[in-house]
């Protein structure tokens, strides 16, 4: 976000749920739907925005 310039108060106006917005801030899982939102008003790719890691505290091998 920081370099697109957009802020969490411009996503809201961008119509993006409060409690999305939370769920974003605080590293929560998103849908698809949310980050499809988010590529289409940043114009960017989903890669450009998420990154998997491995859950640490779910190892089973």
């Amino acid at each position: 976000m920081k370099s697109h310039r957009i802020s969490y108060y411009f996503l809201a106006n961008e119509g993006i749920d409060p409690q999305t917005l939370h769920r974003i801030r605080h590293d929560l899982p998103i849908t698809t739907d949310t980050l499809d939102k988010l590529c289409t008003i940043m114009n960017c790719q989903p890669g450009d925005l998420i990154a998997w890691e491995k859950d640490k505290n779910n190892f089973t091998g």
